[in-house]
């Protein structure tokens, strides 16, 4: 990186060149199951444009079992269905998905698709009604047909082959995955790890059995905090401990052994063959900034080590391979307006996403980062995490996802990292702009993004305030980050 060639006040020198490219491939990653598959087809084509606009790779969608499965209400499986088979199933329960993919396809877009819960009442081992069923004891072999009908579905035999999927959204939180807890000789003891195992397995031989062998699956897609009051069945098991009995090893990093082993099955358990790790890192509902110390029982986007030290260990004991990428497949934080007890001010969420881009970025493990939620849910009870309000009224933050911009001081010196969202090979330069006290934005350096869109440079300067703008070379409308204060970490 080439100095400033003035000095002083350093607010008119204008630094050409000065660059550190980024290394890191990070994908953006989207979803918003209601504005792309359940909204019908005009808002999800407006969508899709809209995200391709911001710059995104790839989205991620919900599959819910029970909307492709024929009588999902019935505790016995249609006579003679073939549940490997996608032609056994209800042609309305593939078309929103089909248009879906073709559309995300037609763009260039990656799509990951997420099987999960409500499954269908006959897919269950559990008994009582058929809404307890909906999230029972998946049985392993039919969930296994399943995906093996949702690879053959997207084999690019008709349909576009999609290779990226997802095992299940959230199996240690009992709104996906019950029982979480069993109490077994009146000890109370976690049930969901076995059973997402079980599925697991089952999943990744349909996947390989519908020649998707080879692509990327993706193991846990993790809530990021469990508890320790509520009914045993639905209480989270906290992230922690739910990956350490998924993978048969205890506190120590040894293999579980005994009682512990009987009661995880972990007896001959074999090594669970997904290519990638997914987690979802949010810091208590969504409601804390990203640097919040993670409580004990959490696994967030700052405490991500403890994650880590598990898969190292298990990968030791033969139960994963080694060096698998991360995913952080939903991730956001909610907005007061309209949540006003978990949201923070629409300032501070358009803060909080792009320092967490900057944590993402410094981890070489990390490859992906999705912000979840383009539209806050229509129920205050749901996620307020969009980057617009329900009305379609843009946030700050829909302007710094596009453009994210974070500068860190050291002293004299400041590091500004960003990312030109959508540059998608037009390549141009960012000029980094600066306003001291109670004087104007003035250039100060500049930065050239790579393929990516991402920027680095450090210099010394004065405190002040921060802003980028960038013009592609192609002649096209330019963007301007959100205006950013200086952290000091």
């Amino acid at each position: 990186m080439r100095a400033l060639a003035c000095a002083g006040a350093l607010v008119a020198c204008l630094a050409t060149g000065a660059t550190a490219h980024a290394s890191s491939a990070q994908e953006s990653i989207f979803q918003d199951d209601l504005q792309l598959v359940g909204s019908g087809a005009t808002v999800r084509e407006q969508t899709l444009d809209q995200l391709q606009s911001l710059g995104v790779d790839t989205i991620r969608v919900f599959v819910p079992w029970s909307s492709i499965a024929p009588a999902p209400d019935s505790t016995v499986a249609p006579a003679g269905f073939d549940a490997a088979n996608p032609a056994a199933y209800p042609a309305g329960g593939w078309q929103p998905f089909d248009e879906l993919v073709r559309s995300a396809s037609a763009r260039g877009l990656s799509v990951i698709l997420t099987p999960t819960a409500p499954i269908p009442a006959w897919a269950s081992r559990c008994g009582g009604s058929v809404s307890n069923r909906q999230s029972c004891r998946p049985d392993p072999a039919q969930f296994g047909a399943f995906m093996q009908a949702l690879g053959s579905r997207y084999s690019g035999a008709g349909e576009p082959r999609l290779t990226r999927w997802g095992l299940w959204n959230e199996p240690n939180v009992g709104r996906w995955l019950t029982p979480q807890f069993v109490r077994r000789g009146g000890r109370v003891v976690p049930a969901s790890p076995a059973i997402y195992r079980g599925m697991a397995y089952a999943a990744i031989a349909g996947l390989a059995a519908s020649g998707h062998g080879g692509d990327q699956i993706l193991l846990g897609e993790t809530g990021p905090i469990g508890h320790t009051t509520g009914p045993l069945a639905r209480r989270p098991v906290a992230t922690a401990e739910f990956w350490r009995d998924l993978l048969c090893i205890g506190t120590s990093g040894r293999r579980l052994g005994g009682r512990a082993a009987s009661e995880q099955g972990c007896r001959g358990a074999r090594r669970l063959n997904a290519t990638a790790i997914a987690h979802h890192p949010y810091i208590q509902g969504g409601s804390r900034s990203p640097l919040t110390p993670a409580r004990p029982d959490e696994i967030t986007i700052s405490s991500i080590s403890r994650l880590k030290r598990i898969l190292g260990q298990a990968a030791a004991q033969g139960m994963l391979r080694r060096g698998l990428p991360l995913y952080y497949t939903e991730y956001g934080f909610q907005t007061n307006p309209p949540d006003r007890i978990l949201g923070v001010s629409p300032a501070r969420q358009a803060a909080y996403l792009d320092e967490s881009e900057w944590i993402a970025f410094r981890d070489p493990a990390v490859r992906g980062l999705a912000q979840y939620l383009l539209r806050d849910d229509p129920q205050l009870s749901g996620f307020q995490s969009g980057l617009e309000f329900r009305d379609g009224r843009v946030k700050p933050s829909l302007a710094a996802y596009r453009f994210p911009l974070w500068v860190v001081r050291r002293g004299v010196s400041v590091t500004v990292f960003g990312r030109v969202r959508p540059i998608r090979g037009r390549g141009g330069t960012v000029r980094i702009q600066l306003r001291l006290p109670h004087s104007r934005f003035h250039d100060f350096l500049t930065a050239r993004p790579n393929a990516r869109g991402f920027f680095l440079v450090s210099h010394w300067s004065r405190h002040g305030e921060w802003r980028a703008l960038w013009q592609p070379v192609d002649g096209g409308p330019g963007l301007a980050s959100r205006t950013a204060a200086e952290s000091s970490r």
